[in-house]
């Protein structure tokens, strides 16, 4: 391209001389604009690689994927990251809750994933002890500071964060629903898997049975192998209904814990509604597999050279009430009309 002369210059205002002030202030104003432009591209860490592909290092609870797999490529999806196309996730299964995950994480490094993502408190510090710089992510945990995964919410440290989900102060409003939706009854419930007994969980249904003036029988279960005969010695406890305390694995074995309950009649109130795919009666809480979807972001920005003190923990905004009538009616009971009209969602 060929310079124009001064002359030249003058007659199309492009030389300082001929540019009216007006046309001299928008030209800055757009130089302005291109430089920070500029600096933000260059100075951002994760703007030179957004584009480039990711591998994740994922740990599914379990023997099998589930929705919280599936909710976790959408989160990916929706951040511009296709599975076999910029992304690619290395899942392993941690198959059953004493599986020793370190070969696991020790692969996961020496791989050189941009990311590790794990469901499980187990999972959070297997991986915590094989890195101290590829980012963590966990797609739920019940309390992220009293499980030890992280000091402070606001301002994780080191490279964990993640999403978490109050656990232990929704037990005591959800045995507060069970009790309102069958108020002439005193005995319930609380089961637990031994595998992850949530003590936050426990405690602050406990602390709720003095409150409401029922009586609480806690009981452990082993899921999903020792599911049929636990719930058997719950019935023979005389309990109207039990409150299943919420784990990544209570919820993938949903299906065997629904059908487990029906055939004893029992009704049950859980953390979320997810559950009520599985036969259960009620449910109040957040969408774990929500979290999940949400963690993809997170997993995006820490691979891209976001800090991970600059990636709080989130929480849940929304909780939800909703009753499953077609499960009352299959175990033959009725829910307190107060409960119904309050509910967010009644199914049919």
């Amino acid at each position: 391209m060929v310079n124009p002369t001064g002359a030249e210059a003058a007659r199309t205002g492009d030389s300082p001389a001929g540019r009216t002030p007006g046309a001299a202030r928008a030209l800055a104003r757009r130089s302005c604009v291109a430089a920070l432009v500029m600096s933000a591209l260059l100075g951002h860490p994760g703007a030179a690689q957004a584009n480039r592909p990711l591998r994740i290092g994922y740990v599914v609870n379990g023997p099998e994927h589930s929705i919280f797999e599936a909710q976790f490529e959408r989160g990916m999806r929706e951040n511009g990251y296709i599975l076999g196309q910029n992304l690619t996730i290395d899942y392993r299964h941690q198959r059953r809750p004493d599986h020793d995950l370190s070969d696991v994480m020790r692969h996961f490094v020496a791989s050189r994933v941009d990311a590790i993502v794990v469901a499980t408190r187990g999972g959070v510090l297997a991986a915590r002890a094989a890195t101290t710089t590829i980012p963590i992510i966990f797609g739920a945990t019940r309390d992220a500071v009293q499980d030890g995964l992280v000091q402070s919410i606001s301002w994780p440290e080191a490279n964990v964060t993640g999403q978490s989900f109050h656990a232990g102060e929704l037990s005591a409003k959800r045995v507060q629903l069970m009790r309102d939706a069958f108020p002439r009854e005193r005995r319930f419930a609380v089961v637990f898997n031994l595998y992850y007994p949530s003590q936050i969980q426990i405690d602050e249904a406990s602390r709720a049975q003095a409150a409401l003036g029922i009586d609480l029988v806690f009981r452990g279960i082993a899921v999903p192998e020792g599911l049929d005969e636990a719930f058997a010695a719950v019935k023979r406890d005389g309990v109207a209904a039990i409150f299943v305390v919420s784990d990544v694995s209570t919820i993938t074995s949903r299906f065997r814990i629904g059908e487990t309950a029906l055939r004893h009649r029992l009704p049950m109130m859980m953390s979320n509604r997810r559950y009520l795919t599985g036969g259960a009666l009620m449910s109040y809480g957040p969408d774990i597999s929500e979290g999940f979807r949400r963690a993809a972001r997170q997993v995006v920005r820490a691979a891209t050279g976001t800090p991970i003190n600059h990636l709080p923990v989130e929480n849940p905004t929304h909780f939800e009430l909703v009753v499953d009538l077609r499960a009352a009616r299959a175990m033959g009971v009725e829910i307190a009309g107060p409960v119904v009209d309050r509910a967010d969602e009644v199914i049919e």
